[in-house]
């Protein structure tokens, strides 16, 4: 990708660029030159003390007045730069004072030497120093002091420069074209060097303009994207878990009516068949019923069946214990009218006794009518047994399905004539029949219900089941893409511009 760069801002950050690098060169420069000052001037006052009492005065081992002088001088020109060094490190006038006091320290380590051609090469190796600076003001600045010094010297003086008395302007200025060679060759190399830091401040601020714009075009771009993109992972993060922490919640509360719908088809399943059963057993009493009512019919035309009338059920379960109550009451009326049929028959009997041998056939039947009425004693003792076991069953079914039937309300007409009991046993008979097939109809309907009701409960667990399973799932995806996020950003953010500067 190619970005257009400005070229003023590219202009005015290249020099920016060129002045930190070149200011932090001077400042590196200074401080090797403050180092450099001290040692020459240790190295003057030893030279000094070794070797000026010897090339000045022969062999004479006392104090020279060189060793004073190198020690006062080399202490007076090393002081200011070592000083601007410190305080001024990188300013134009450190480097101009470094420039000039290196110059006399060469002169003055020349004159303590006696003008050895060895101490010559300290100017040469200053001026390749110096040229460390990049600036060819200081290599000129240098190189004049230099040749200033060797000219008056030479003339004035030529046993401290030269070490011969022999006054000269040709060897002063044979000195200064060697100077001026060696600068020829410093001064090129220092203007390479500047051009080759300028391209390099260039090719800097070019990089750097470049990634601003790269910045401020893709990656805040890119970072406002991936920062919303982890928030809204978090945000889905924080929902999934409280949609997980919900299902479980509902989970458990589904698998608890799981249990209780169990329970509830397995109390349905008894019920139906007790149900069943009280329909068989109620079958029976009105089969008998219907049988007692042929052999007293003719003995008992007045006879009227009892009518009774019951509340609809309100629930099937309700309707179940409405009907077997009313059952469990006919039962004990029946066995009150058989008690009465029996007075009724021994009264007869009594009476046919009375009555000697005109009443022998009514006692016949007054014998006949005893019979039966204790056969009706019996079966309604039956049928109220298999009714309370089916009270029982009831009172289990309500208890377990916890919707809990109302308790069956006990309203009944009384029945009026006793003649005409077994009449109405035998139509109550034939209702009670009919209700039980109802209740045992309804049994069946509930617990087709609560099998369609287990039915949905196990889905519906399965589903639930499922749920948790993508929810969990979809946790793991979130948590993978939050890594990724992560990830993207840490990339990123090694694509973003630093700001280092030279130091």
């Amino acid at each position: 990708m190619t970005h257009s760069v400005d070229a003023t801002a590219l202009a005015r950050r290249s020099l920016e660029i060129f002045d930190e690098h070149q200011t932090a060169l001077n400042r590196r420069t200074d401080r090797m030159f403050a180092a450099l000052m001290g040692l020459q001037w240790l190295g003057a006052l030893l030279t000094a003390w070794v070797l000026s009492p010897r090339t000045w005065a022969g062999t004479s081992s006392e104090v020279h007045p060189h060793v004073w002088a190198a020690g006062g001088l080399g202490f007076v020109v090393a002081s200011l730069p070592v000083t601007l060094s410190l305080l001024r490190p990188g300013g134009t006038s450190t480097r101009f004072s470094i420039g000039v006091a290196q110059a006399l320290m060469s002169g003055l380590l020349i004159h303590i030497t006696d003008g050895r051609i060895e101490t010559h090469f300290h100017i040469f190796g200053s001026l390749a120093f110096l040229a460390v600076y990049r600036d060819v003001r200081v290599l000129l600045v240098y190189s004049g002091v230099v040749v200033v010094d060797h000219l008056a010297r030479g003339l004035f003086w030529p046993q401290s420069v030269f070490g011969t008395d022999l006054v000269s302007i040709w060897r002063p200025l044979e000195h200064a074209g060697w100077v001026l060679f060696e600068n020829v060759f410093l001064i090129l190399t220092c203007l390479s060097g500047r051009k080759d830091l300028r391209e390099l401040a260039s090719r800097q601020a070019r990089l750097e303009l470049s990634q601003a714009q790269l910045q401020t075009k893709v990656v805040e771009p890119l970072m406002d994207s991936a920062r919303e993109l982890t928030e809204a992972m978090l945000s889905l993060t924080i929902t999934t878990e409280d949609q997980r922490r919900m299902l479980s919640r509902q989970a458990q509360a589904l698998s608890e009516t799981q249990v209780t719908a169990t329970e509830i088809q397995r109390t349905s399943e008894e019920t139906s068949r007790r149900a069943e059963a009280i329909l068989a057993s109620t079958t029976q009493a009105g089969d008998a019923g219907s049988t007692a009512q042929s052999m007293i019919g003719k003995s008992m035309l007045g006879l009227e069946g009892i009518r009774a009338q019951a509340a609809e059920l309100s629930g099937q379960l309700e309707e179940l214990g409405s009907r077997a109550r009313r059952l469990t009451a006919i039962a004990a009326t029946v066995k009150d009218l058989a008690d009465q049929s029996n007075m009724v028959a021994l009264n007869a009997a009594i009476e046919a006794a009375r009555s000697g041998e005109m009443g022998r056939g009514f006692a016949v039947v007054a014998s006949e009518m005893r019979r039966l009425a204790r056969q009706s004693q019996k079966a309604t003792s039956e049928v109220r047994v298999i009714l309370d076991d089916t009270m029982k069953s009831i009172n289990a079914v309500m208890t377990a399905s916890k919707r809990g039937s109302e308790r069956m309300a006990l309203d009944l007409e009384t029945v009026r004539a006793s003649g005409e009991s077994l009449q109405g046993l035998t139509a109550m008979m034939e209702s009670s029949t009919d209700s039980v097939r109802r209740i045992s109809a309804a049994v069946g309907q509930q617990s087709a219900g609560v099998s369609q009701l287990f039915g949905a409960v196990n889905d519906l667990s399965a589903m639930m089941t499922e749920t948790l399973g993508r929810l969990d799932a979809a946790t793991s995806a979130t948590s993978a893409l939050r890594t990724v996020t992560d990830r993207v950003q840490n990339v990123i953010q090694t694509y973003q511009p630093d700001s280092h500067r030279p130091s």
